[in-house]
């Protein structure tokens, strides 16, 4: 651990003496960050699905469960202290899924809502006496409490990071995620390239387009990020800032290629959070908001002439599955959800039980030839699985965003430009997640828990003082 913190001190130093640093010279990587890059790297190979069956999670998880069990060998109390409400949130939603796993009495369990069914099954099966969980289905419960070893990994890793290493790992984001991004765009020309068997059209490293969509929109605000704290890095800022609006405007046809209709509309909700990016933080010039005006005027013409060219180009798959919208099942199956929810009331039916929970009370209109995955909106299953108590916890996960949201308004320094880019990135993933359920891939769910370290990073006022100089 000493040999990490004079690490981190010779790269400071390294970087006030050559008035900026790389953000790919991995020797000056501190070797946390080397492991979640590799980790991240890894990840994006096989953690594209949100099914419990898929076999690339036999290498997934146990490299993820390492990955953890370095960040834990080497993280500080300073590091759990910086970011404690992270920690204790998350350290809540482990306790919780545990719980649903805890055998209970006879007469305990059965006293739960909505187990009159398995009260039956036992009675005729002569199983009266014998002791269940809370949950209705403890192998997806199991699940569950497997699938976050990915996200407490990225979490510990994370944490210990320096504002110079979350800039990089910021970069190494970015890049796996146009990468999947391109992807997408060789899948949608007609390359037979899938990671999964039940992979979707121009889906990438996912096997759900919808995923893949919400990636890319997340990827705004991070670009954006690069873009504002481009003084800092030793390449020239008006290459950086090239760059990254290069990535912006590619963004634009990567994410309608994939023919996701809430890809569309999270991606215009990102683009136009740029303006939380690029207007929060200290008061400038008349100068400067008249330039940022200007900058944001030819973003939107641009923006505007990718949109109509790929439209042109007979691309636009989204807009035309936007016609399918009449015909779409979720809704009648959210109605029946909302029907029957109530059943399960205060405790849940338990985490990870949905598909077996859902067929209980399947309506027979609303049969397929396939079956109904999940509920595709994370915030209603998250109501019937986790009950009362995870309601507070997102209750809990949503105070803390505004206070994140709140302090990232006025924040500067390359610190502020992240903070600013994962409160926008969590939002992002929280409105996918009405119609999907992007967080129950491995990719997405480590995702979202970088992003709350990013909203969460600290800075100081000598840091604040060196990026004024800079942006100046």
């Amino acid at each position: 651990m000493s040999s990490s913190r004079s690490h981190r001190k010779h790269a400071s130093r390294s970087r006030r003496e050559h008035g900026g640093y790389s953000l790919f010279a991995v020797s000056s990587w501190s070797p946390q960050l080397a492991v979640l890059a590799l980790f991240l790297a890894l990840l994006f190979l096989t953690g594209g699905s949100s099914r419990a069956d898929v076999s690339k999670l036999i290498v997934l998880r146990p490299l993820a469960v390492l990955a953890a069990g370095y960040g834990l060998a080497t993280i500080r109390k300073e590091d759990f202290a910086t970011y404690r409400p992270i920690w204790l949130l998350f350290g809540a939603v482990v306790l919780l899924t545990v719980a649903h796993l805890v055998p209970l009495p006879p007469g305990v369990w059965q006293s739960l809502p909505g187990r009159e069914i398995l009260v039956e099954i036992d009675t005729l099966a002569g199983l009266e006496g014998i002791w269940r969980p809370l949950s209705m289905h403890p192998e997806g419960t199991w699940n569950a409490l497997y699938a976050l070893s990915v996200p407490f990994a990225a979490l510990l890793l994370a944490s210990q990071l320096g504002e110079e290493d979350r800039m990089r790992l910021l970069a190494v984001v970015i890049v796996l995620c146009m990468l999947s991004g391109f992807v997408g765009v060789i899948q949608a020309g007609g390359t037979d390239i899938r990671f999964y068997r039940f992979a979707g059209d121009a889906s990438g490293f996912f096997a759900n387009r919808n995923h893949q969509a919400a990636m890319l929109a997340c990827l705004f605000p991070m670009l954006a990020a690069i873009a504002l704290s481009a003084g800092r890095f030793k390449i020239d800022p008006r290459a950086t800032r090239l760059i990254a609006a290069a990535g912006m405007i590619a963004l634009v046809p990567l994410i309608l290629v994939t023919g996701s209709r809430m890809g569309l509309i999270v991606g215009a909700i990102s683009f136009m959070s740029l303006a939380f990016m690029f207007f929060s933080g200290a008061k400038r010039s008349d100068a400067f908001a008249i330039g940022r005006l200007i900058q944001g005027a030819v973003a939107l013409l641009i923006a505007a002439g990718m949109v109509a060219g790929t439209v042109f180009m007979a691309r636009d798959k989204a807009f035309d599955r936007v016609d399918g919208l009449a015909n779409e099942p979720r809704i009648p199956a959210w109605e029946s959800i909302v029907d029957f929810l109530p059943s399960y009331l205060p405790w849940g039916s338990g985490i990870g039980s949905f598909v077996p929970v859902y067929q209980i009370h399947e309506e027979s209109r609303l049969l397929m030839e396939q079956y109904f995955n999940q509920a595709h909106n994370d915030w209603l299953d998250l109501v019937l699985t986790a009950g009362l108590p995870g309601v507070i916890l997102a209750l809990v996960a949503a105070v803390m965003f505004v206070v994140a949201a709140k302090a990232a308004l006025g924040a500067r320094s390359a610190a502020g430009h992240l903070r600013r880019a994962g409160v926008i990135v969590i939002l992002l993933l929280a409105f996918a997640s009405v119609t999907d359920y992007p967080l129950r891939t491995p990719i997405l769910s480590a995702l979202l828990a970088i992003a709350a370290i990013w909203a969460w990073s600290p800075f100081s006022q000598s840091q604040v003082k060196e990026s004024n100089q800079r942006d100046a």
